[in-house]
């Protein structure tokens, strides 16, 4: 038995080691130029072993992919699991985890933007897609669900919560964008800046103003 334990537990860890190395010549090389041999040779292992554990290059990726989108989602949900957090505070605390998982978990999210930028290349269509495709709205329906809280507390104007969702996401994902291409140290702003300065542009369109109507409109006067 401790010997068929020791047995398992070198498997793990092989396996473990595999997508450590992985994840590291993605990270260095890009999808394209990476390979099994330099994944392998990263782990001091032969290529042979490689296919014990994985069946392809793009089988592993979309593991690791899975993995950053998990890592995410529970830095997400951390975030926002203080007692008392408002919707504003929640949404928030939501778009400075993206900034601290863009800066801490680099490697993943390389994976993570390279996958949406090559469906072609790594998104057939099967049961692993499938999940892929169920966390990543699993995660946007959760943002989802606090700006729905917003508007049925009446601190929000009433929207169509899904298009807002996707306008906060695609904000922040396209200001990290912009610090991926250096345009931030160009124009001299810090990316926290940017994402703080787009919050408050953000939440000033989306905060019910007093005197609203039911449809968030606001009478002029005369």
């Amino acid at each position: 038995m401790s010997t068929r334990a020791r047995t398992i537990e070198d498997k793990l860890l092989r396996r473990q080691l595999i997508l450590k190395s992985a994840k590291e010549v993605f990270f260095d090389k890009g999808y394209q130029r990476a390979t099994i041999e330099l994944i392998t040779e990263r782990a001091g292992l032969s290529t042979g072993t490689f296919y014990l554990y994985f069946k392809s290059k793009q089988e592993i990726y979309r593991i690791l992919y899975s993995d950053g989108i998990d890592i995410f989602h529970r830095m997400a949900e951390e975030a926002v699991s203080w007692p008392g957090m408002g919707t504003i505070a929640k949404l928030s605390a939501i778009a400075h985890t993206y900034y601290r998982f863009y800066t801490e978990h680099t490697e993943y999210f390389d994976i993570l933007a390279f996958i949406h930028l090559h469906q072609d290349t790594l998104h057939e269509q099967d049961e692993m897609s499938s999940i892929l495709d169920q966390k990543a709205l699993d995660l946007l329906r959760m943002i989802e669900s606090i700006i729905e809280e917003g508007v049925d507390s009446g601190e929000f104007a009433p929207m169509d919560t899904w298009k807002a969702t996707n306008v906060l996401w695609g904000m922040m994902d396209g200001l990290v964008m912009l610090a991926e291409r250096n345009n931030v140290m160009v124009m001299g702003v810090s990316l926290e800046e940017l994402i703080k300065q787009s919050l408050e542009m953000m939440f000033y369109g989306m905060i019910r103003r007093i005197g609203a109507g039911p449809d968030g409109s606001t009478e002029e006067n005369g």
